[in-house]
């Protein structure tokens, strides 16, 4: 057999477009980060103007992750009709839905305007890791994966330092930002015969809506994948919507059929591992910290900024160990510490012990989940690469982030208390560590076609394969 050449789908050096498209790219993992802190900062104005009671607001909550996991039918789409066109919808899906939340009159409106924003912005977040991976140089690919999902955690600390001079209290002073905002809102509300009611959190859903608009006119110089293209190139029809749905459900057979079945299995559990404590941890942490401890509101927004900017650390350390320790190592021993960290921040009582233990919990979850989002979109090839990843990571690797703060809440009378709540469902990490060490490959150093032979090695390349990694 000759020596194989060249891939002439692996970019050799970091070009010009590939620092365009990641500074694109960029804005769907930061606006994740900032759309999920807007709802939880906007709460308690949110819920007074649209008359939100707390077991209602848990409920719209529930409901908008349930968004997420919706998410995954836009994957599906991805791979018969192309990561950039959906990725084009994905955007004005999100600048739609979350602009129009300013202007909801019920609760009802919200959770629907919400879910749908949750529903295009996970699915744009997942479009921007798989588009990454795709183009970038295998020896960058596992880095760049780690800073881009790293800037959800800053959307997070942005959210934070930006709306304080948004949600005015009574008698606040008002300042340019909030007035120029606001008067958008009651001009819009103007239009369209609502009467303006001058609540605040309507300017803090508005101001999301600027940026994405600007980003949406430089996204039309984004070109599709050249792996994608390539397997359009070997005569796939998009056709209609039926055919996109046959596509699909073909698409889940292979998934979970023999030669990709296990690879499915491992990363949708390891997801399921990781959203076993992150889903719930910061909720419950905010009720124990400040009912249990005594901590006062400033004290606890101080704790949990620090600790998203340990998160942000967290990502960086994760791309730069990936490439040099590999997957394996790097996405265990952080399970490893997670379960750790969690375990100390909800049984070191001290403000100090908190601060530590926060950082460290949110680092180390943020290196764990960054080695995570590395895998599920390297283990399957171009054709089903959306799909799989929508399968493992967007619907079937979140059961336990909407499973778990249900099952937190029976246990914590039973079990006197928060913390040994929080214990049982600590394994979770640990159980991860165990699967990545006994099933997880390793990957460094491969490229996606090389990561493919190695999974399945005695396969029979098709017509792609060879016209990917030709001989």
């Amino acid at each position: 057999m000759a020596k194989a050449g060249p891939n002439p789908l692996e970019a050799d050096r970091m070009s010009g477009y590939l620092v365009f498209l990641f500074l694109l790219l960029s804005s769907a993992t930061l606006f994740e980060g900032f759309d999920s802190g807007m709802l939880s900062f906007a709460a308690p104005e949110t819920r007074a103007t649209l008359d939100i009671d707390l077991e209602q607001w848990g409920f719209i909550n529930g409901f908008t992750r349930l968004g997420m996991m919706g998410s995954f039918l836009f994957l599906l789409t991805a791979d018969r009709l192309g990561r950039r066109q959906v990725m084009l919808i994905t955007i004005v899906g999100f600048t739609v839905a979350n602009g129009l939340t300013a202007f909801v009159t019920d609760k009802y409106q919200f959770a629907l305007l919400q879910f749908a924003a949750r529903l295009f912005l996970t699915a744009e977040y997942s479009l921007a890791v798989i588009m990454i991976g795709e183009e970038f140089p295998s020896r960058m690919r596992g880095a760049a994966i780690a800073i881009l999902t790293s800037l959800a955690t800053v959307g997070v600390m942005l959210i934070a330092k930006v709306q304080p001079y948004l949600l005015l209290s009574e008698g606040s002073p008002g300042n340019w930002l909030h007035d120029f905002s606001a008067g958008i809102v009651a001009t819009g509300q103007g239009l369209v015969g609502l009467e303006a009611d001058g609540a605040n959190w309507r300017a803090l859903y508005l101001l999301g809506l600027f940026p994405l608009v600007v980003v949406f006119g430089l996204r039309m110089g984004m070109r599709e994948t050249r792996r994608f293209q390539a397997v359009q190139l070997e005569g796939e029809e998009t056709g209609g919507a039926a055919s996109v749905l046959r596509a699909g459900i073909r698409s889940f057979r292979v998934v979970w059929g023999p030669r990709y079945r296990r690879r499915t299995a491992i990363v949708t559990l390891l997801w399921n591992c990781v959203h076993l404590v992150t889903a719930p941890s910061v909720v419950y942490w905010v009720i124990f910290a400040r009912e249990d401890l005594g901590l006062t509101a400033f004290q606890v927004g101080d704790i949990v900024f620090w600790g998203y900017g340990g998160g942000v650390a967290g990502h960086f350390v994760a791309g730069y160990l990936i490439e040099r320790l590999g997957r394996k190592w790097t996405c265990s021993g952080f399970y490893f510490l997670a379960a750790f960290s969690i375990y100390q921040l909800y049984h070191v009582p001290s403000l100090s012990g908190q601060y530590v233990w926060m950082i460290g919990t949110v680092f180390s979850f943020g290196a764990a989940m960054t080695a995570t989002h590395v895998y599920a979109s390297e283990l399957f090839p171009t054709e089903i690469r959306a799909t799989g990843y929508g399968w493992t990571t967007n619907l079937l690797g979140r059961i336990t982030e909407v499973v778990t703060p249900v099952l937190i809440g029976a246990l914590i009378v039973p079990l006197g208390g928060i913390p040994n709540a929080i214990a049982v469902v600590a394994i979770g990490p640990v159980v991860g560590g165990l699967l990545v060490l006994a099933f997880a490959p390793e990957t460094r150093g491969l490229t996606l076609e090389q990561i493919q032979e190695q999974l399945s090695p005695g396969a029979e390349p098709t017509p792609r394969d060879r016209a990917r990694d030709p001989e």
